[in-house]
């Protein structure tokens, strides 16, 4: 008999709009091999996508706040103990860490190399769809347990909320930007959860000024009141298409530009330093608290295509002064992984490959068919 069971079991929780929350079914599998390894004082486990760096797979509310999730997916509690907490709210599962104190953190992947090349996304743990006026009751509750409100609590709150700031109805403003002075910038910055131009709009209202009109660039990374924002560089074009057309290479994708107003001008380079404007298009439109967001966009690039290797970057200019290669990924269904054993494609008659922030394109020539046959398996690319 099982003496975990999923805490998704126990909850009508939602993730996002896709519906009811599945039970993991890697969870499942990975549950059976570290069961009978956990503690047994130890009443709560959480799996984790990142590597576990705790002594005995064990973490604390008062330290771990990395490891707070409001996914009840990769939470799960002992049998005995489920049916006291159920039906389970977002209150009710922070009542039940803040109970424990201690739970298990266990790698859900362990071994596994850090997945590169797929479409850069956040992390969407759900919603418990909870009412504003219930963060305001539940951080007063934890600052009278704990004599402040533990970022661990402040994690699961933020990740929780996020549904709430996406909409036409303003009239909540108010209401959370109270919450938001409970939350630290730093807990808002790494939650995982938070797209970029999203962040800046709710720090916006956190502060009750427009912030992106007080960025400061420090070394590739834009700052507000010496808190690190984001690395513009680290924001990919993920390439979604690359096709040869009438001697021309086009390649096209979708992009966050994370800044509505500013002086950064994003353009590409090939490889003799030579300087290609890029075509860029709406992609569809999110509504932050009435006001929409034009910041995600489909790009377009183009190249002449020759009998010598080609290669293309893309870069951000700011203020003329400072200049970098911006980070690209792409769609899974190319099957490319940057700076890895599979960071190429063989398309059109060319051989396309990224690494160093470059995608090079040269004329697939005998040699290198010969070349790539003995080194990977036939099936794993088309010519």
């Amino acid at each position: 008999m099982e003496e975990f069971v999923c805490l998704a079991h126990y909850t009508k929780a939602s993730r996002g709009q896709e519906g009811t929350v599945p039970v993991n079914a890697r969870c499942e599998r990975r549950l059976s091999r570290v069961e009978k390894k956990t503690d047994p004082a130890v009443n709560l486990l959480v799996f984790t996508e990142e590597p576990c760096e705790c002594r005995n797979h064990i973490a604390d509310v008062r330290e771990h706040y990395e490891f707070a999730t409001v996914d009840p997916a990769k939470i799960y509690l002992r049998k005995n103990l489920a049916e006291k907490f159920s039906p389970l709210d977002l209150p009710g599962l922070c009542r039940l860490f803040a109970e424990e104190g201690r739970f298990a953190v266990w790698e859900l992947d362990p071994g596994q190399p850090e997945k590169k090349g797929y479409p850069y996304e956040k992390r969407n743990e759900g919603s418990f769809g909870t009412e504003p006026e219930k963060y305001v009751e539940l951080s007063a509750v934890l600052r009278k347990r704990y004599g402040e409100f533990l970022p661990f609590f402040q994690n699961m709150v933020i990740k929780d909320m996020l549904s709430l700031f996406f909409g036409e109805d303003d009239s909540r403003k108010p209401l959370l930007r109270k919450i938001l002075a409970d939350i630290d910038d730093d807990i808002l910055c790494g939650t995982g959860c938070i797209y970029e131009d999203v962040l800046i709009k709710i720090l916006s209202l956190k502060y009750g000024e427009d912030v992106e009109k007080k960025l400061v660039y420090r070394s590739g990374k834009l700052k507000y009141q010496n808190l690190s924002l984001f690395p513009l560089k680290e924001i990919p074009f993920v390439v979604s298409e690359m096709k040869l057309v009438k001697d021309r290479f086009k390649i096209s994708g979708h992009v966050l530009l994370p800044l509505e107003h500013s002086e950064i001008e994003y353009y590409c380079m090939d490889n003799r330093n030579r300087r290609y404007e890029l075509s860029l298009e709406q992609d569809g439109e999110i509504c932050f608290l009435g006001e929409l967001l034009h910041r995600r966009k489909r790009f377009l690039v183009e190249f002449p295509a020759g009998k010598k290797p080609a290669g293309i970057r893309f870069m951000y200019y700011y203020r003329g002064m400072y200049q970098a290669r911006v980070r690209m990924e792409f769609a899974e269904a190319l099957g490319m992984a940057p700076d890895t054993r599979h960071n190429f494609r063989l398309q059109d008659g060319y051989l396309w490959k990224a690494e160093k922030r470059i995608l090079f394109a040269a004329p697939l020539q005998k040699r290198t068919r010969i070349k790539l046959f003995f080194t990977f398996p036939w099936k794993s690319f088309t010519i």
